[in-house]
């Protein structure tokens, strides 16, 4: 393999790495992202990083700052509420597309990703159900074959994640999110776009009300 196509393979993994952490919260909006650091941390030398927060300043999780350097992207509620109205816009899209392509092995591997949330929810394992619904929602827009409103849908996603993960959920809004799964499968396992789209867009807005709540209430008790 040649040197540059190394660094090409080493600066994915790199940002692959990145974004994980930024996922799990271990690396938290407004964080200077040193160069010098993240090559400690995962083992490579400065010119992967320095790629990778290049890849993660074009998908808008990062600002580099011509004095600062790297920082990742800060977290507002306009931010939260932008974030979520572009992607209940985008996923609705998604979903009817999704509903007119939709084959019985299809539905079946949705029902599967969908069990896999409750599943997680209903042992308290975090991270697993981080991953459980990126999968499932990731799915869906992969059998919509609209791969360009599928990455727009994705930019920044992971910083909401994140942020999601600090905040943690509102007493009932877990037991909602696994009754809307089920709901979304089933009105595209049925082929009922305009049923799927409802259920989308209630999803999508549900999870904004709740994060912002959330957010709110952690102003309020500081």
């Amino acid at each position: 393999m040649s040197e540059s196509m190394e660094h090409v393979t080493m600066s994915a993994r790199v940002e692959r790495a990145i974004r994980r952490d930024i996922v799990s919260g271990i690396i938290v909006p407004g964080e200077r992202l040193r160069v010098a650091q993240l090559s400690t941390r995962y083992g490579v030398s400065h010119i992967p990083v320095r790629e990778a927060l290049r890849q993660l300043e074009g998908d808008r999780l990062v600002v580099i700052d011509p004095h600062k350097g790297a920082i990742l992207r800060e977290v507002t509620p306009k931010f939260v509420r932008d974030m979520h109205d572009t992607r209940a816009a985008l996923e609705t899209l998604l979903v009817r597309n999704a509903a007119g392509r939709i084959t019985p092995t299809d539905a079946d591997g949705l029902d599967s990703l969908a069990a896999a949330y409750e599943h997680a929810a209903g042992s308290g394992r975090a991270a697993a159900m981080v991953e459980a619904n990126l999968t499932l929602h990731r799915r869906i827009a992969v059998l919509a074959d609209n791969p360009v409103a599928a990455d727009i849908m994705d930019q920044g996603w992971e910083l909401v994640v994140g942020i999601r993960q600090r905040y943690g959920f509102g007493p009932s809004r877990i037991a909602a999110i696994i009754a809307q799964h089920r709901r979304l499968v089933d009105a595209i396992r049925s082929g009922d776009a305009t049923a799927a789209a409802g259920v989308a867009l209630e999803h999508c807005l549900d999870a904004r009300d709740d994060l912002l709540a959330r957010m709110e209430e952690a102003v309020i008790g500081a």
